[in-house]
């Protein structure tokens, strides 16, 4: 199941653009309105819940600015809220190294660009699971209690 499945129209038509300059206090309340999302799309903590988890919340382009910029995707498509999904700080800075695999057109159609938002979503959240496991296994040494090698 994709985060899009419950945006209004299951996420394959325009919402609206995105517009404003606060997160946590303009767009990122607006996008739970229209789309239900109250918890990170990639590891699922929720901002609803606790203060801390609040101050992380971001709103993530799934289809990044960069790929869409390289692969001329109107800009219309890019800043809709149905090409965003809520992400914490830290999936949200795992995902910055995405790229698609090599051979990836520009989409013709918004249906086009709607089926490669979703495999973006679906490469970045493995992904993301991935170097968050990894971040746990180094946390759970407890690099800071000893002296040598962070690896």
């Amino acid at each position: 199941m994709l985060p899009f499945d419950e945006y209004p129209e299951g996420g394959r038509r325009p919402l609206g653009r995105v517009s404003g300059a606060v997160c946590r206090r303009g767009y990122g309340v607006e996008f739970m309105r229209l789309t239900g999302q109250t918890k990170c799309a990639y590891c699922g903590v929720d901002f609803a819940g606790a203060y801390e988890t609040w101050l992380a919340m971001a709103l993530d382009h799934v289809v990044p600015v960069g790929i869409c910029a390289t692969l001329g995707i109107p800009e219309d498509w890019r800043e809709d809220w149905s090409n965003r999904v809520l992400a914490c700080a830290a999936c949200n800075g795992f995902c910055n190294r995405y790229a698609p695999e090599a051979g990836v057109e520009r989409p013709a159609t918004l249906d086009a660009f709607y089926d490669l938002r979703d495999r973006a979503f679906t490469e970045r959240r493995e992904s993301t699971t991935e170097t968050r496991e990894a971040e746990r296994m180094f946390f759970e040494k407890k690099p800071w209690q000893s002296k040598g090698s962070l690896t």
